[in-house]
């Protein structure tokens, strides 16, 4: 049984003491970044889990939801800790833009572990990843199909870790409720740059098109309760959310031109190697360049947007 929590939780000036809750915000040094942020230090000792929501803006399911664990989740009920992020991107919320963040046009999900001295991006990075994931056990990055995106939910977990890092990742990610669990080598996202910490997490994705529903937030709920039970952050049963998939990893189709792109695959599809993703054209209808699958899978994202620039992801195949 867990022992009573003595254990002051304290991240950037904010402090919860056991068996109570604190809500403010993350302040960003050498920016105007006010990150909300809930702390909840149980009455029993466990676990430190951090949550975030809305490293990408757009990403609404995700965002969503860690408002709704910020608010319900009740520190009589947890053994152990929770940091929770409700958005980590306000600036690129409400600019409502896609990807990027509005003061330095960055991918805030490709800046960690971030720079103290660096953009506004990456002093975001650091701050998170030198505040929270210095005081995780686990985390959990929920995203949601951002504004041009199209997707079915999947769970990605490290795989170019510890071992054991990885297998607990694996396992907790099995446990969302959500079909296909797909590991991937990336170390410089949020779930990557933990994992080289030595914190096992992963990032979720349900939604898309910068949509959200009351489905989608509550099979958000489940899954991300059920990891906590498992971490046994929550004294309840561990739940059969339904089979997964396991895809050992996913690969992207990354635009080589700039002009407008018309897809020939919808999320969900299966691919044989060989066969058309899409296309590029130019404002004349002309073929700039064309896309095919390198090898058999399930599509898990397609762009959705007619405007593509060189450089930007335009679908990925598990």
């Amino acid at each position: 049984m867990p022992s009573t929590n003595n254990q002051l939780l304290t991240v950037s000036g904010l402090s919860a003491a056991p068996g109570s809750k604190t809500q403010g915000f993350l302040k960003v040094p050498g920016t105007d970044v006010s990150i909300p942020l809930t702390l909840i230090n149980g009455t029993k000792t466990g676990k430190t889990v951090v949550i975030t929501g809305g490293i990408h803006g757009g990403e609404y399911p995700g965002i969503e939801t860690a408002i709704r664990l910020a608010s319900h989740l009740d520190p009589k009920d947890i053994s152990g800790r929770l940091a929770i992020v409700h958005p980590a991107n306000p600036h690129a919320f409400f600019a409502k833009l896609q990807y990027l963040g509005p003061d330095d046009g960055k991918n805030l999900n490709r800046m960690f572990p971030g720079k103290a001295l660096g953009t506004v991006s990456e002093k975001i990075a650091y701050a998170i990843s030198s505040q929270l994931f210095s005081i995780a056990d686990f985390f959990m990055d929920l995203h949601g199909g951002d504004i041009h995106e199209a997707l079915v939910p999947f769970v990605i977990y490290p795989s170019a870790c510890d071992p054991e890092v990885s297998r607990v990742s694996a396992e907790a990610a099995s446990l969302m409720g959500i079909l296909y669990v797909v590991g991937a080598s990336s170390t410089n996202g949020t779930f990557g740059c933990a994992a080289q910490s030595g914190v096992p997490g992963f990032l979720a994705e349900i939604g898309q098109c910068g949509l959200w529903s009351e489905e989608e937030v509550e099979t958000y709920l489940r899954g991300t309760t059920n990891v906590l039970a498992y971490l046994g952050v929550l004294s309840r049963p561990v739940e059969d959310l339904g089979s997964v998939t396991r895809i050992p990893g996913m690969i992207g189709a990354i635009a080589a031109q700039t002009g407008c792109w018309y897809p020939s695959v919808k999320p969900g599809d299966k691919v044989a190697k060989g066969q058309k993703l899409g296309e590029i054209r130019d404002f004349f209808a002309q073929p700039l360049g064309e896309y095919f699958a390198p090898q058999d899978g399930t599509m898990l994202f397609v762009v959705t947007s007619l405007a593509i620039n060189e450089g930007e992801p335009l679908a990925a195949l598990g």
